[in-house]
């Protein structure tokens, strides 16, 4: 164990919260300043001092006025839309021959009955799923 714990339990005897040397009386060993007078107090120099709170008398959220916050130029954020935009009508000049042909192929790839079959297979695994899901969690 660490000393905090018997540190916080000589503050609460100090205190007059307790009035015995509870440390000792956890660790089984004779108390070290509670029925021993001959042995020293944990604190010679006094009960120390806490610093008293200011408590809020109601709970409130205040707005803080930030200004150190960084704020992006406008002139920052236009110069990056056009780089973008440069640098996508660039790839698409350098990859149009790639494009055009994959961008054709679209609509012959997304038909009706291949659609309703995703969705078709797609709720038979998942019935499936539930279905074994008993079989799957019994237990050994």
């Amino acid at each position: 164990m660490s000393s905090n714990w018997a540190f916080n339990l000589d503050m609460l005897a100090q205190n007059g919260v307790l009035d015995y040397d509870a440390a000792s009386f956890i660790m089984g060993q004779p108390p070290r300043y509670v029925g021993a007078p001959d042995k020293i107090p944990p604190f010679v120099s006094g009960i120390p001092t806490s610093n008293s709170l200011n408590q809020l008398n109601k709970d409130e959220f205040k707005k803080q006025n930030d200004t150190n916050i960084v704020h992006t130029p406008v002139w920052k954020k236009w110069a990056f839309g056009l780089i973008m935009t440069g640098a996508l009508v660039f790839g698409g000049y350098k990859f149009k021959s790639k494009l055009i042909p994959m961008i054709k192929a679209v609509p012959s790839k997304f038909k009706l009955s291949s659609i309703k079959n995703f969705f078709v297979n797609k709720a038979k695994s998942i019935g499936n799923f539930f279905k074994n899901l008993k079989t799957k969690t019994k237990k050994p």
